[in-house]
């Protein structure tokens, strides 16, 4: 009975994987296919022009992206996991910020620092290159991934064997032969890690491509949302969506096994230098990682600027007034105050789905640890097959069963929830993990039952890892804007919805506030994360 209770705890969890994701878009894949007239139909989708453009778009943009983030941030990183320096921790942490922020926020202050009315290319029209096209592009993905690729690297460093770094210098091995045989193949793995995790949220992205270069950039997952929704051709759409799928499943598998080979890593003890004796190297390192994080920073920092200066001119605080203005509620058909209500009332509610769900699966992890790796990987499939296949897939199969469009902010929630569980599920695998079972044993002892004992032994200790499972989950809701832009409608605009909204019909001033005020909601959930949860772990 007790193993029965255990493999229950994972069937709320298989039951919403199964129903809002892999059910919807089998579906989806069978019906296109059938109504496409199989092989043949897969061909002519294929044979189009603007859908082989998108592949290769992908393609590019992703490996481009990847290079280049590893090129970065192998240095950085190694610098976060070799040397040690007052306020290294603090700053470690906050390197996930750009992780949590909306992709929205990284694209409107690409454009307020490189834009045709950037801070820079104002000064320098030369930095104009990077306000468009595909160097826009390329830019906004670094800002997301090279900060994790700094974090997979440092981690490689940080779980390297001290024992065999110190016996290769016994034996006379010089600094570069430690490198090679000791502490720098971890780094290696690490940093393949963050390059594949780059190449797949690259190779997917959906807001850069749409609103930094328009149709001749577009990715797949752009392209299957056009051929939805703007090309009405929904069986073309969800055939390329079934492409997509296949094309990345390599690189998403490879991905998985590096990554598990990283946590297999017995680590302990790595050495670390202190930054005062790291010669000439470290404080080589010690600048690229300053210049890095000057970037990354000082786009956040123009966001800010231009919400109190707009590109519009006029006067301070101008732009806040056009956002809560009349004609903003007009043009948008609901109010700024309606807007942050909306946001964040659907990320609270996918954040306490996350919750209830990862707290059912933390059960079932600590009664038998085994199964953790397979249930991340069942988590994990959401997040493979994209989140425009994941909205498209439920437009198709729950919209019409949950009652149409009234009822779809729902299917919203439902999508954020998705994409927000297998990260929420590892905030708590992660603390839950290091608990000895000799509490919950005692109160099992005394009559619990085996879930009241993990609710009342285990839980209780791990609060902060639930408090960042729940916050974690509220950052990725309040920022979803891929998924949420292919659902909405006008009674359930969200923040980052209404900043696409305000672009298109040039409301320069309230879209400048709207992305600062998106920006501050962000960074007000990432303090509460660093201050009353626990440091999350990718």
């Amino acid at each position: 009975m007790r193993l029965r209770g255990d493999g229950l705890a994972v069937l709320p969890a298989l039951a919403f994987v199964g129903l809002f994701a892999l059910l919807p878009v089998a579906l989806l894949f069978v019906v296109a296919l059938a109504n496409i007239g199989g092989a043949p139909g897969l061909v002519s989708v294929l044979s189009n022009p603007l859908n082989r453009a998108a592949i290769q778009n992908s393609l590019v943009q992703g490996g481009l992206s990847a290079v280049v983030a590893v090129a970065i941030g192998y240095p950085v990183g190694l610098f976060f996991g070799r040397y040690d320096w007052p306020g290294r921790a603090a700053l470690r942490s906050f390197l996930l910020v750009p992780f949590l922020l909306p992709s929205l926020v990284v694209v409107f202050g690409i454009l307020d620092v490189f834009g045709p009315s950037g801070l820079l290319t104002s000064a320098n029209p030369a930095f104009g290159w990077l306000g468009s096209g595909l160097p826009a592009i390329v830019a906004a993905n670094l800002v997301f991934n090279t900060p994790i690729v700094v974090l997979f690297t440092a981690t490689g460093a940080e779980v390297a064997s001290a024992d065999l770094e110190e016996t290769v210098a016994v034996l006379g091995g010089s600094p570069a032969r430690a490198y090679l045989d000791s502490w720098g193949p971890p780094t290696w793995v690490g940093a393949a890690v963050g390059g594949l995790i780059t190449f797949l949220f690259s190779g997917l992205s959906f807001a850069p491509p749409l609103l930094l270069c328009g149709p001749r950039c577009y990715t797949i997952e752009v392209q299957v949302w056009s051929l939805y929704q703007q090309l009405f051709q929904p069986n073309a759409a969800a055939v390329l969506a079934l492409v997509m799928v296949l094309l990345f499943l390599g690189p998403t598998a490879l991905y998985l096994l590096l990554l598990g080979r990283l946590r297999a890593l017995p680590g302990g003890r790595a050495r670390r230098i202190p930054l005062r004796e790291g010669g000439a190297a470290g404080l080589a390192l010690a600048a690229l990682s300053v210049a890095v994080l000057a970037a990354e920073f000082g786009l956040l920092g123009s966001v800010l600027y231009r919400s109190l200066a707009p590109t519009t001119g006029g006067a301070v605080g101008g732009a806040w007034t056009a956002l809560f203005s009349s004609t903003t509620t007009e043009r948008l058909g609901i109010s700024a105050v309606g807007l942050i209500e909306n946001s964040l009332l659907f990320a609270a509610a996918a954040s306490a789905i996350a919750i209830l769900l990862g707290v059912t699966l933390g059960y079932a992890v600590v009664r038998r640890p085994g199964r953790a790796r397979s249930v991340g990987l069942l988590l994990f499939l959401p997040l493979l097959i994209s989140p425009v296949l994941l909205a498209f897939s439920l437009a198709e199969l729950w919209r019409p069963l949950f009652g149409g469009a009234p009822n779809v902010w729902l299917l919203m929630v439902v999508s954020q929830a998705t994409l927000a569980v297998p990260f929420a599920l590892q905030s708590l695998e992660i603390p839950l993990a290091g608990l000895s079972p000799a509490a919950r044993e005692a109160a099992e002892s005394l009559g619990a039952r085996p879930f009241g004992a993990f609710l009342d032994a285990d839980l209780p200790r791990v609060r902060s890892g639930l408090a960042s499972a729940g916050l974690f989950a509220f950052a990725l809701g309040l920022g979803e804007f891929t998924a949420t832009y292919f659902l909405w409608i006008p009674r359930f605009t969200t923040l980052p919805v209404a900043l696409v909204l305000l672009s298109q019909d040039r409301l320069v001033a309230a879209e400048n506030a709207a992305v600062a005020l998106l920006l501050l909601l962000s960074l007000a959930v990432f303090a509460a994360l660093q201050f009353g949860g626990r440091r999350v772990e990718l």
